[in-house]
């Protein structure tokens, strides 16, 4: 089930995106992949010519569409993982996002 709420921010479903572009393009095996927020922005932006606050991202932690991921890698950051990258690519489809 898709939450409604991404549904209806055409935002969210544009940073989901960048999430996806950057997370497919980790040479890194499928289960050690993981984004952050300064890695995305360049897609987003390259893409949508804007930028998003960060904050966006948690959104999509609390929609089930991003995970904080338990990792070793230091600077403040957050990092995600996502969820479930099949479905995340049929809805990219399904938003003309792909």
């Amino acid at each position: 089930m898709i939450p409604t709420d991404i549904e209806r921010d055409v935002e969210l479903q544009r940073i989901l995106w960048a999430c996806h572009e950057y997370w497919r393009s980790e040479p890194l095996p499928i289960d050690q992949r993981a984004v952050c927020y300064t890695w995305v922005t360049g897609p987003y932006e390259k893409a949508f010519g804007t930028q998003f606050h960060q904050s966006r991202l948690h959104r999509l932690t609390k929609l089930g569409f991003l995970q904080q991921a338990e990792t070793s890698r230091g600077g403040g950051r957050h990092y995600y993982t996502l969820i479930n990258p099949e479905e995340i690519t049929v809805l990219l489809k399904k938003w003309n996002l792909n």
